[in-house]
């Protein structure tokens, strides 16, 4: 079996010892948590409340979570302004759930969300060989820690959450074995934009798990390979899957020091030898991937806004930009910083500041890596060379927050996950790495990061 089957066949309601599923099998699943947000719980709320009665209760509430993440900063956009007195319902109504369910809380504190659901559920409590579902697309971000992880409906969450359980359909999966390593200047996004210019395109990852093993896996960070599963739903895959490694036991242990390496390597999967991949097994050479962006399309023309249009930053010319974005449950962890931080540090180095012109916004995943950007002096640092700092959330990536634009004419680049016309604001919006991000707010166009770049 894959890893994606073997996780569903161990979580089967009343399974047998031995017992194998495969593609397609309609089965009945335990989950291990979930989580949802305040665009999603207040469905929840009310779906169980029709069902049950106010006086409804969950079997197993600390197994679940909500986060106040996505509209904390949604006053910034004017379009969403008139509507803040319905997004304070939507979050007095999470809040009435949390308190009647005691599910874990992550409200923001003082205005402030502790991260990004997706960034902390790895943080805090998404375990190796987990099955856990959550009411956002971008929840397959947890296959990095070698658990199955995907987005379902309110009110699908709303049954799994009131039995214990989901239905589930296996899914089909696609084998991606990644050798060598990535050159200066690539990150894991250059390596998922190609995929989505490549085998996305192509559709061999709809509807499938996306496997993700080989020796090149382990030249890439337990983050970076965050970045390759956060991104699976773009591929409109059903998920991501990492294989396991010292080195995701390692940052597992530091991320949650109660758990055991013992336990985590128990409940690690691995594929069996025999596996069979309906969408195949594709070798990727990470030493042959280049800088890319997704380019904005022409939707008058009838060339959609996709992420999976890709192009060699070498091919697209001079690009001059408004807004660089860092940020984003795709790129707002702790090695994205670092990559802001080595092309700040590099700007500064060489005497430079943003860009006259280009507005660049760093917004951090969650308050641990704030802390960690704070403690090693990055956050001084983007200070000083003119990024302007938004603290933990979604923001941008969902036109709700400081970094969209504001006009059709405006060129973003920007290190989110999604391109499509209109999401961000109405301007253009080229998807890119974090390096890339970062060098092209320091020389106003689109531009691949290289050590010699401001010199």
């Amino acid at each position: 079996m894959t890893m994606a089957e073997k996780i569903i066949a161990r979580n089967l309601v009343g399974q047998l010892p031995g017992q194998c599923v495969k593609p397609d099998d309609p089965v009945i699943a335990q989950v291990q948590g979930g989580y949802s947000h305040e665009f999603t719980t207040a469905q929840v709320h009310t779906f169980l409340s029709e069902e049950y009665g106010e006086n409804y209760q969950l079997p197993n509430p600390s197994k679940f979570a909500v986060f106040e993440d996505h509209l904390l900063y949604a006053h910034h956009n004017p379009k969403f302004v008139p509507f803040m007195n319905k997004v304070q319902t939507l979050r007095d109504l999470q809040k009435a759930f949390q308190q009647h369910t005691n599910v874990r809380d992550y409200s923001a504190i003082d205005g402030v969300s502790p991260g990004i659901c997706h960034q902390v559920a790895r943080e805090e409590f998404i375990e190796i060989g987990d099955f856990v579902q959550a009411t956002d697309s971008h929840t397959c971000m947890g296959g990095a820690s070698n658990a199955l992880t995907w987005g379902v409906g309110a009110t699908e969450y709303s049954n799994l959450i009131s039995a214990g359980f989901t239905f589930v359909k296996v899914p089909e999966s696609i084998r991606f074995e990644l050798i060598g390593q990535l050159n200066p200047g690539c990150t894991a996004k250059d390596v998922i934009l190609y995929i989505l210019a490549d085998h996305a395109r192509k559709e061999l990852t709809l509807n499938r798990s996306m496997e993700f093993g080989g020796s090149g896996l382990a030249s890439l960070s337990v983050d970076e390979r965050a970045t390759l599963c956060n991104m699976a739903t773009e591929c409109s895959a059903r998920t991501g899957i990492c294989e396991p490694d010292e080195a995701l036991y390692d940052w597992m242990k530091n991320a949650m020091p109660n758990l055991s390496i013992e336990a985590m390597v128990k409940n690690s999967v691995t594929p069996d030898k025999g596996a069979y991949y309906h969408g195949g097994t594709h070798v990727i050479d990470l030493s042959a991937i280049e800088p890319m962006v997704a380019h904005p399309g022409n939707p008058d023309e009838g060339i959609p806004s996709d992420p999976t249009n890709g192009a060699l930053i070498v091919e697209i010319g001079d690009v001059a930009i408004d807004i660089a974005y860092g940020g984003s449950c795709t790129a707002g962890k702790e090695d994205d910083i670092a990559y802001y931080a080595q092309v700040c540090q590099a700007a500064d180095d060489a005497g430079l500041t943003v860009t006259e012109g280009v507005d660049f916004y760093i917004q951090y995943g969650s308050g641990q890596v704030k802390d960690l950007a704070v403690k090693k002096g990055w956050h001084e640092l983007f200070s000083k060379v003119g990024v302007k700092l938004i603290d933990p959330g979604c923001g941008a990536c969902i036109g709700a927050g400081p970094g969209v634009s504001i006009t059709p004419e405006q060129v973003t680049v920007s290190a989110i996950n999604r391109n499509f016309q209109g999401r961000s604001g109405p301007g253009k919006l080229y998807l890119a790495s974090p390096l890339t991000v970062a060098a092209s707010a320091f020389t106003g166009k689109i531009s691949s990061w290289q050590s010699d770049l401001f010199e």
